[in-house]
């Protein structure tokens, strides 16, 4: 599971996804939570955030009550104030979450959000100028590494988001695509005309 564009996009000017519920632990009510980065240390006691089934508009906003790491696993155990409870925790497998970009870290000038990237055209530079290699339209993992994945001529290929294959990201009004260094045999054949 990742982030892609045809999701509600309703929160994502306000909100960044941090993950999912990827199931319940115990019968207190724990979640488990499959963060899309791993390394977060945003969750925390006391941080509001918002849970929404994929693809549906409803939110559910809740504070949290205590986070813990799951030893051996790439999920966090989450505890949400007024979940208690096995049967809650598992009616919110599946969904989403979600927090208020006012409470995220403040971003370096050379630090962007993956998720941010989401419809910027991704383009190779040569000796003839600029090839264009297609649209990103979402973010997923291979758990090594975080992919964006682009759509090139109606086919799918992974690109993935460190250097040396990002060369330069540009977000301003007049200029706003991602630069890359790619070999050829990482593109999706061309389509049969």
């Amino acid at each position: 599971m990742g982030i892609d564009e045809s999701q509600p996009n309703d929160l994502a000017s306000s909100h960044l996804q941090l993950g999912y519920v990827a199931g319940v632990h115990g019968v207190a009510g724990a979640l488990r939570v499959k963060l899309f980065n791993q390394q977060s240390t945003l969750l925390e006691a006391g941080l509001r955030i918002i849970l929404r089934e994929r693809g549906a508009t409803k939110q559910l906003s809740h504070q949290v009550a205590r986070v813990a790491p799951k030893p051996g696993s790439d999920t966090v155990r989450l505890w949400l104030e007024g979940i208690e409870a096995r049967a809650p925790a598992e009616a919110l497998r599946g969904h989403e979450l979600w927090v208020a970009r006012t409470q995220l870290p403040e971003l370096d000038d050379d630090e962007y959000y993956l998720a941010d990237l989401i419809g910027l055209e991704v383009v190779r530079e040569d000796q003839d100028g600029q090839l264009s290699l297609g649209k990103i339209t979402g973010v997923t993992s291979n758990t090594a590494q975080d992919l964006l994945c682009v759509r090139l001529r109606g086919r799918e290929w992974l690109l993935p988001a460190m250097p040396p294959f990002i060369v330069a990201i540009h977000t301003s009004e007049t200029k706003r695509c991602v630069v890359v260094d790619v070999h050829d045999d990482m593109l999706p054949e061309p389509r049969d005309p």
